[in-house]
């Protein structure tokens, strides 16, 4: 059964009495917010009841600190996608804008908790709080659950070497490239889900057809080259729910002279040559094979191209 997913522009949901709730942003739903949800789910399956996950977007910070650029671990809908995978049974994304921020937080909870969703129990994480002033703490949820009838849980994030397990941390995992420790604190390889958009067409030029991402407002790894598995999440029949390997681009161009060089990302699938245009495609990260290179001509591209693939089609068939 799917995850039935609500979008709150202002009104309430109606129909749900009686839930397990997890609250938190849970960008990049990351192992410390995995256990979060992951508590949640098991509560309502003890006590019979809908697990549900309130989320936010835009992020807090987006909105009350627009100066400082702020970028995402993953997209929404990649984090729904995630949020899905861990049994939870409705995901509630409200709309976080300076009305809600400012909003009383024994309100949100009276009104929306308890009189909507007939909360039984909420699970947090160790260093969540919200509403005004992030005056939402676990005392006032505690203390507002014994005369309200639900009980609170707060759950740690520490892992296993006490490592506080944070959205920054993991940033800061990103753009050092580093895959290994990516894939031990997300639980998963790192990846990443856009949508494929047209392009220069240099690609089919150089004779190694590459599908261009749309630009996201999330966080990206160093410029290179990677060896990458990707899914058509959407495409059509014929690649529908099918997984490929490939190679992705990060980088500016640099061998092409540009005015307005920005940070693009082109796949590039071994065993696929159809048109991906406006479909979604996830990728995952195996391996960075090396740095970005500006090169004296197209002629020495296209060797270094073809000396990517052939260590790819190589490294896929013996790594996995």
């Amino acid at each position: 059964m799917s995850m039935k997913r609500i979008f709150v522009r202002g009104g309430l949901p109606r129909n749900i009495k009686g839930s397990v709730v997890a609250i938190g942003v849970f960008d990049g739903v990351h192992r410390g917010h995995q256990k979060v949800i992951g508590r949640a789910v098991a509560e309502a399956r003890r006590l019979h009841l809908p697990s549900v996950v309130i989320t936010f977007y835009p992020h807090p910070v987006e909105v009350l600190q627009p100066q400082k650029n702020f970028l995402y671990i993953t997209t929404l809908e990649r984090r729904l996608q995630l949020i899905e995978s861990l049994g939870v049974d409705v995901c509630i994304v409200i709309a976080f804008n300076k009305e809600f921020a400012a909003q009383d937080p024994v309100r949100f909870i009276q009104d929306f908790l308890v009189r909507q969703l007939g909360v039984r129990k909420i699970v947090l994480g160790s260093d969540f709080q919200f509403g005004r002033k992030r005056e939402g703490t676990l005392d006032l949820l505690k203390r507002l659950g014994r005369s309200s009838g639900f009980i609170v849980e707060r759950v740690s994030i520490l892992n296993s070497i006490n490592t506080n397990i944070k959205s920054t941390f993991i940033k800061n995992l990103i753009l050092e490239g580093d895959l290994k420790l990516l894939r031990r604190f997300l639980g998963r390889r790192y990846d990443f889900l856009g949508e494929i958009e047209h392009g220069e067409g240099r690609g089919r030029k150089l004779g190694y057809r590459t599908a261009n991402f749309k630009k996201e407002n999330v966080t990206i790894l160093p410029s290179g080259i990677y060896f990458v598995r990707a899914k058509c999440v959407d495409a059509g029949v014929k690649t529908r729910s099918k997984t490929f390997f490939g190679l992705c681009y990060i980088g500016s161009k640099p061998t092409f002279k540009s005015k307005n060089a920005t940070i693009i990302l082109e796949l590039h699938l071994l065993d696929l040559d159809a048109c991906l245009y406006g479909q979604k495609i996830l990728m995952e990260f195996f391996k960075k094979e090396r740095d970005d290179i500006k090169f004296s001509d197209e002629k020495s591209l296209v060797s270094q191209i073809a000396r990517d693939v052939k260590k790819a089609r190589l490294f896929f068939k013996t790594s996995l």
